[in-house]
């Protein structure tokens, strides 16, 4: 069973933490893993003792090598690990508490809201790239004016 502190508090917010970290240590353990059956030659004796095959697990298709079973501690140690530092760490679950606490109390715009103000900032861009081009052109007829005089 999974250590919880305070498990009834922010645990939106501590999930989403947890899972987007796993996400990214899974990343890892996928990068690691391309890493040592592409480019690691200096390890290419150790990683392969079963041939460059390995043993092949029937349901999955995978080769059973050094590589694969490196990657798989990566990945399993490094979830428990942030299992014990999102989750249960009184320290960075407080915080994740008081975020949660903290976003629950904002005023989220409405629909209608979110749709003027995007209008307003497309049609102040669209303004100041007219204004841009127009001031550019300008300065590069003063710049050619000047250039045929001198």
């Amino acid at each position: 069973m999974l250590n919880v502190y305070k498990p009834d508090q922010g645990m939106l917010t501590r999930w989403i933490a947890f899972w987007s970290v796993t996400a990214l240590v899974v990343w890892g353990g996928l990068a690691l893993y391309d890493w040592l059956v592409g480019t690691a030659d200096f390890a290419r004796t150790l990683l392969f003792e079963a041939g460059p095959e390995g043993s092949v697990i029937p349901v999955i298709e995978q080769r059973m090598n050094v590589a694969f079973l490196c990657c798989w501690v990566v990945v399993i140690g490094g979830t428990l690990v942030v299992q014990r530092m999102l989750l249960a760490n009184p320290r960075n679950s407080e915080f994740l508490i008081t975020t949660d606490e903290e976003v629950r109390k904002v005023t989220w715009p409405t629909w209608k809201d979110s749709y003027n103000s995007a209008l307003v900032v497309l049609v102040f861009v669209a303004i100041l790239a007219v204004f841009l081009v127009l001031s550019d052109r300008l300065v590069e007829f003063i710049f050619n004016m000047t250039m045929k005089i001198a």
